[in-house]
């Protein structure tokens, strides 16, 4: 059987999304004080369909590791205070598992994260699918339906400024990209001529990443998915229709450009 080069693509940007995901657990899990395989240990413990709780086998098979592997895994998650250990009632050989009541709040917490994630991630894996993906594995957005090959492949010159910096002589398009207004920052004395408001970071996502730097990389992920979605795939869309011939410079009253929200953005208008 021949397969076509679309199908190629289509299971790269399947399982390019699933390991963006994996990779996501397994910042979510260190960032609870976990690590990836004590949070994998703990799905399976919680998860395991016998209340009496899974042997040590079963985990092992639930999480593809060797006998020896988890039995050492438990001991340093029970010395952590996640996991007990008890003797089956039936047959003393056997040893069950079980959360702690610290355990089990990690875990609560942790999956109501993933839920959301995964919520998030359900229709990202179905357009992959459905569409042929970009031909670069980037995080860039891929151009808009419906455009000529010459307009997807056009040079487009984008930057990236505070919206308190001189403008000089540049005559470049200038356009505000915060949700909110620049602090200090009379309308009279404006430094553009558009506020593209739709295209910011939600105030939810913007309040949750708060500028931290360590925080940027999925702050990065979930703001190219919102660009996405409306109304702010709509505002990209217009931006990237400006921008071409002439330079279409993106403002922002954020200090920290490199880790900052415009600077994604500007690489989605470019197409990046």
């Amino acid at each position: 059987m021949t397969l076509s080069d679309a199908v190629y693509g289509r299971l790269l940007a399947v399982r390019t999304r699933l390991r963006q995901f994996e990779r996501w657990s397994e910042q979510q899990a260190r960032a609870a004080g976990l690590t990836p395989a004590q949070h994998q240990l703990l799905l399976a413990v919680r998860g395991h369909d016998d209340r009496r709780g899974p042997t040590i086998g079963e985990v092992a098979d639930y999480l593809q590791l060797r006998h020896h592997s988890v039995v050492g895994l438990i001991d340093r998650a029970d010395a952590a205070g996640l996991v007990t250990r008890s003797r089956d009632e039936h047959d003393h050989r056997v040893v069950r598992l079980h959360l702690s009541a610290e355990g089990a709040q990690r875990l609560e917490g942790l999956s109501a994260l993933h839920l959301e994630e995964l919520e998030r991630l359900a229709p990202q894996l179905s357009d992959a699918w459905d569409q042929p993906p970009p031909a670069s594995p980037s995080h860039g957005l891929a151009a808009p339906p419906g455009r000529s090959d010459k307009e997807r492949t056009r040079t487009v010159k984008v930057a990236v400024a505070r919206v308190f910096d001189e403008v000089g002589k540049d005559p470049s398009p200038r356009v505000l990209v915060d949700r909110l207004w620049p602090r200090g920052l009379s309308r009279a004395d404006a430094p553009f001529e558009t506020w593209a408001k739709e295209v910011a970071p939600s105030s939810d996502l913007r309040k949750w990443y708060g500028h931290a730097p360590d925080r940027f990389e999925e702050f990065e992920r979930r703001y190219r998915h919102e660009l996405t979605m409306s109304p702010s795939r709509e505002a990209l869309d217009t931006l990237q229709a400006r921008a071409g011939a002439k330079r279409l410079v993106l403002l922002t009253a954020t200090k920290d450009l490199a880790h900052s929200h415009a600077r994604i953005l500007g690489e989605a208008v470019a197409g990046r």
